[in-house]
Parts: C-alpha cells; structure tokens; sequence
C-alpha cells in the first residue's frame, strides 16, 4: 500500500490535510482525486474571482504528481454584451 495526499483548492481557498490515505497503487489514487474533484463539483461549481477548482494529488512525502482541475469559462460568441 502507498500513501497519497490530496491538496484541494476551491472557493474557501486551499486546504492540505494533516492525513494521508492508503491506496495499492498510483491508479487508484488517481481515481479517487477524480471522485473528490468531481463531488467538489456537486457542491458548487466555481464563481469569480476564482475561476477553478482542483486537486493535487501527492505522494507519501507531498511531492505533487499530478493536479485535477476544473475550470469554469463563459465563451462569449457574437457582439451581444454579457
């Protein structure tokens, strides 16, 4: 079993929590910082100033291996003001 860390980031700002979770391998961790972003989502996506919310997976030693980050964009199409 290898330990993982989950640096999240939303609109209260950044939380690094003190523990960290078992999991058998790299894949599963992955999978799990998925379902973590995606519940974040459920929550209530991200309003302005901040534009995203994430997940930073990270190893036993919280070296960062990978961010999962969701990003909310308006694309204006066309002259009408928004």
């Amino acid at each position: 079993m290898e330990r993982f860390y989950f640096k999240i980031q939303d609109q209260d700002g950044v939380l690094q929590p003190d523990r960290g979770f078992e999991f058998s391998d790299l894949q599963r961790a992955k999978e799990e910082a998925k379902t973590l972003l995606a519940e974040m989502a459920v929550d209530g996506l991200p309003n302005e100033p901040v534009d995203s919310i994430s997940v930073e997976l990270q190893d036993a030693n919280r070296v960062p291996i990978l961010t999962f980050r969701l990003v909310l964009e308006a694309i204006p199409h066309g002259a009408q003001e928004i």
